[in-house]
């Protein structure tokens, strides 16, 4: 999907919007690509309707069997161990994301199916489950069993929850997830209350714009122009066009587009 992550984190912003009673649980999964199983990996592959399922001959062919991989903890070839690759994607794999994704799509699916009260959001493995806070940890468990039955495992001490009410502490949170009182971070930007998105996005500003006054140090004006566009610019940008527009920031908006300028017109000489 185009625009997949500002679909993701507005969508969020907009549901708790409209029910600022509903919990976000945030759902990370331990080494997702090295431990999917390979055999929902081939039985996603063939049962996608369309043209994609021609590529299981393919993609059974670098999978079906196991593969070596070389450890070693020195650059001695003595202490080299050999490793046997038996589950997951191969790294440097252009396919990996795409498999990852239909095995973790099925988990998704079915659990939706069995929870409807909830909304789930996802991004390789970066899931969120929106939902009234009574349904939000049924569900949960829910998609941990259908993770487990592809082979992937939540990771708790990577998980977190938030809502806009003070509901959090009347929930049986599994053990280890991080309960940030006023704030939570998807896929970069930040979603919480008003005073923690201004603290959020004046600090990147900061942070990001004191760099951005050394281009001008660099001998090559192409490279410090490569850099501001596609590398500030961009981030910063990302950051902005992902975050509501707070009057607390308006002064800092008009400071940001300010800098820019005098960077650009430095550039010009």
């Amino acid at each position: 999907m185009r625009g997949g992550c500002k679909t993701i984190i507005h969508g969020l912003h907009a549901t708790l919007d409209l029910h600022p009673d509903w919990v976000v649980l945030q759902v990370d999964i331990q080494n997702k690509f090295n431990t999917i199983s390979r055999e929902a990996l081939f039985h996603e592959l063939c049962a996608v309707i369309g043209s994609l399922d021609q590529l299981f001959p393919f993609v059974h062919s670098f999978y079906a069997c196991h593969s070596p991989l070389y450890f070693s903890h020195s650059s001695s070839e003595d202490e080299v161990s050999l490793l046997s690759s038996e589950s997951g994607t191969r790294q440097g794999d252009p396919l990996d994301g795409a498999l990852f994704a239909l095995a973790h799509l099925r988990a998704l699916r079915i659990t939706a199916s069995e929870h409807p009260l909830c909304l789930f959001s996802s991004l390789a493995d970066d899931t969120h489950i929106v939902g009234p806070p009574m349904a939000v940890i049924p569900t949960f468990h829910t998609l941990e069993g259908h993770l487990s039955a592809v082979g992937l495992t939540v990771q708790p001490t990577k998980c977190a929850a938030w809502s806009p009410s003070e509901l959090l502490s009347s929930l049986s949170l599994p053990p280890g997830f991080l309960l940030p009182s006023a704030r939570l971070r998807v896929l970069g930007p930040p979603i919480g209350s008003d005073s923690f998105q201004a603290s959020f996005v004046r600090d990147a500003l900061e942070v990001d714009v004191s760099t951005v006054h050394q281009l001008p140090l660099l001998e090559d004006l192409q490279i410090a122009f490569g850099f501001l566009s596609r590398c500030y610019a961009q981030r910063l940008g990302y950051l902005l066009r992902t975050t509501p527009p707070l009057l607390a920031l308006m002064s800092t908006y008009a400071w940001f587009d300010d800098t820019l300028l005098h960077i650009v017109e430095t550039l010009m000489g």
